[in-house]
């Protein structure tokens, strides 16, 4: 049993060479905020959705945008990344079943898609992605972080948005101060928000 764990792990390390940082859609209600007595639950959460690239395309085509905005009914933003683009939605939505399902059918309607994750939440990638260089102290960065790329569904008044989620795209992320100013008449919530380091692919 220990020889096929540590077999195990060397597929994982030679399927996911490479090292970065990734922000979760979970939102928590670590601080007990107010939440509206019709919309309470003890976790949250926002909608993301990864998207690559097929082979054979170049960019992203407006069919495949209007499919993903399907899942997004209230804002959405985009990132590009190396091999495509990032979703995201500062919106609150209830519990964390929701998102993930919505993310995996949609992955199962679009061709060349694995979007999924074994956790009950989603996650984005918000570093570079690097490898470790041995006999050196400095990392290999294989992958610049995603850097923004469109406001594709702007936010309602009185929208309830987690204010961790916007701040940090907009602190780490260059999320532009005219899409920042879209959100300014939401109705913001401060609840925690998950970092964590994880392996991945180029």
């Amino acid at each position: 049993m220990v020889k096929q764990k540590k077999n195990e792990f060397k597929k994982d390390r030679k399927k996911f060479p490479y090292r970065t940082m990734g922000i979760s859609n979970i939102a928590i209600n670590t601080k007990s905020v107010k939440m509206p007595s019709d919309f309470y639950a003890k976790k949250y959460s926002v909608q993301f959705y990864d998207f690559d690239l097929p082979q054979h395309q170049q960019t992203i085509l407006e069919n495949q945008i209007k499919t993903i905005l399907e899942i997004f009914p209230y804002d959405c933003i985009c990132y590009k990344t190396k091999h495509g683009f990032h979703f995201i939605s500062f919106a609150l939505l209830r519990g964390l079943r929701v998102t993930k399902a919505r993310a995996i059918k949609l992955s199962k309607g679009l061709l060349d898609q694995d979007y999924f994750t074994k956790r009950k939440y989603l996650t984005l990638r918000i570093s570079e992605k690097w490898r470790n260089r041995k006999f050196r102290r400095k990392y290999a960065v294989i992958s610049d972080r995603p850097k923004f790329h469109g406001l594709l569904k702007e936010p309602a008044e009185n929208l309830m948005i987690s204010e961790k989620h916007l701040n940090f795209y907009r602190d780490n992320l260059a999320l532009p101060d005219f899409v920042y100013n879209k959100y300014e008449k939401c109705r913001k919530f401060d609840l925690g928000i998950e970092l964590h380091h994880f392996t991945t692919r180029d």
